[in-house]
């Protein structure tokens, strides 16, 4: 029995790939000013360009849980998903007329100084400084766990090794070159991205027979119900739900502080509200195209007569995907890399992200007393330095995440989506409400926190189960065992993806946000 590997071409493609990211971080380093000053390292000196920080702005969050869940999601429910992306192209024009008028023209470095401004108050900047770093620190590490698996799955590569190059290429470029680095490594995964993405669909649809048949077999299995209308909350998958849960899941995004600091790096209030304008459309070509492909994944497996979840020849769904492409482009050398670099390329976007973010609210929210009074650039080596510890604490958490399996990941992606209700909250209540003060901010934050994740994971743990469509057929797997997915014991897909999480649990998303403003609503009344 032979066994699916990477040809050669696609470690090329994949090495090539990493090699440009890490070169442009050393071009910045090296060749423009070195990052010198904290302004530079952090905000690019607030000079840089509309288009490369639309970009990034885009593949920060779409990570590679995405390009792995959704397809899978679609596959296993339906495509009703993918109109969560829908509601995150309203969230972003909500951002355009909100959170960038209200954010650019105070000229943060951190997105939580905006708390301690409102509120007079340095409990409500530590309060939501610690909520959002422990939230961007989970979301990155599942961000990074995703693509390893699958290049475990693919090309039996361990899974330390693929976090280990991954984590440490990210942590060493954001390190040595800062926003500048980020933002233009960014861009370039971005292309990367949607080359993957055009790639597989392409290849994919002359393998099912054209577009036609793509939809006449998925709608003879269940998989083109595009118009789910049911406006019971309880629907795991409804337009409703999907788009306004979707929606307010994604203001959290565009509080956090890897958004901020990309508006904040901008010349002018124009060019911030177009950055987030012009991610609206971005979002909804994203996700129509991943959706579709997850409606292709389903057609590809009836056609080739193989559900391999079904057979056993995977062990969780979301294996799904990669199952996918490797056997749709085993016939192009080098393509198959172009997945991975494409699912690394949405790892590293992410990580780089987040460990900058994390390092410039470690600078400006926890040590700005114990810094104050040094030298501009010796403020800037630390913060060098917190990326190097930030990028290793991810590396770590990642690699642990491999024994969480099950409920655990699920609690854990749950505790991410909990935390951004009480985050929002404090946010809205701060520029929306004039009447908000820092008891509310303090008191409703902390409550709902803990409401919140009370409601989360006691969701996940003892709430209904989800409901599958019908399997595709099994009867010629046998047939296709000399192309066995290599897949061992031990190298299964944690049960949930974070994206799969926090878009199929829309409507809690919206729920949980609205309880938070209500909790932080409610306390500042009290003490009127």
């Amino acid at each position: 029995m032979s066994l699916t590997r990477f040809h050669w071409l696609d470690y090329v493609v994949t090495v090539a790939m990493l090699l440009v990211s890490l070169a442009i971080g050393f071009f910045f380093a090296l060749f423009k000013g070195g990052q010198k000053t904290k302004i530079e390292y952090l905000l690019g000196n607030r000079e840089m360009s509309m288009a490369p920080v639309c970009l990034s702005l885009f593949v920060t969050f779409q990570s590679a849980i995405s390009l792995i869940g959704t397809p899978g999601d679609t596959y296993d429910t339906g495509p009703m998903i993918f109109f969560t992306n829908y509601g995150i192209a309203l969230a972003y024009i909500v951002g355009y007329f909100t959170v960038v008028p209200l954010m650019y023209p105070l000229h943060l470095t951190s997105v939580y100084e905006y708390l301690g401004l409102r509120f007079k108050s340095t409990a409500v900047r530590l309060l939501g400084t610690c909520i959002g770093m422990l939230q961007t620190e989970l979301y990155m590490a599942v961000a990074l766990f995703s693509p390893a698996l699958a290049l475990q799955a693919a090309a039996g590569l361990p899974l330390w090794v693929s976090v280990a190059i991954v984590g440490g290429i990210g942590t060493l470029y954001t390190a040595v070159g800062g926003i500048k680095s980020v933002v233009w490594t960014d861009a370039f995964q971005t292309i990367i991205v949607f080359i993957g993405i055009a790639t597989v669909f392409i290849k994919g649809i002359l393998a099912v027979g054209g577009f036609t048949r793509m939809f006449d077999v998925a709608e003879a299995g269940g998989r083109t119900n595009f118009a789910e209308l049911n406006p019971d909350p309880r629907e795991r998958h409804s337009m409703w739900g999907c788009i306004l849960g979707g929606c307010v899941m994604w203001l959290v995004n565009c509080f956090n502080q890897s958004s901020v600091q990309r508006i904040g790096s901008l010349k002018t209030l124009k060019t911030a509200k177009l950055t987030f304008l012009l991610n609206a459309p971005l979002n909804i070509i994203y996700g129509t195209t991943l959706g579709l492909t997850g409606v292709l994944l389903y057609a590809y497996i009836v056609t080739v007569g193989c559900d391999p979840y079904a057979a056993g020849l995977i062990t969780n769904k979301n294996q799904m995907m990669p199952y996918f492409v490797i056997h749709v482009l085993v016939d192009l050398p080098g393509m198959a890399g172009l997945y991975m670099s494409m699912l690394f390329s949405g790892a590293l976007s992410t990580v780089s992200s987040g460990i900058n973010a994390l390092a410039a609210n470690s600078v400006e929210d926890l040590l700005a007393r114990p810094l104050r009074g040094m030298k501009d650039t010796t403020v800037t080596l630390i913060a060098k330095m917190l990326v190097v510890f930030y990028g290793l604490l991810t590396i770590g958490l990642a690699y642990l995440m491999k024994s969480m399996t099950g409920p655990v990941t699920q609690i854990a992606t749950s505790a991410f989506g909990a935390c951004g209700g009480p985050m929002v909250g404090m946010f809205l209540l701060g520029g929306a409400f004039p009447w908000g003060n820092k008891y509310g901010a303090v008191g409703g934050g902390l409550i709902g926190l803990v409401v919140n994740l009370w409601i989360a994971i006691g969701t996940r743990m003892y709430g209904a189960p989800m409901v599958s469509l019908p399997p595709g057929p099994i009867h010629n797997c046998s047939a296709l065992d000399n192309t066995t997915f290599l897949l061992g014991n031990n190298s299964s897909f944690a049960d949930v993806s974070m994206y799969d999480v926090m878009a199929s649990a829309a409507p809690e998303g919206f729920d949980l946000t609205t309880m938070a403003l209500d909790m932080n609503l409610t306390a500042s009344s009290l003490e009127r």
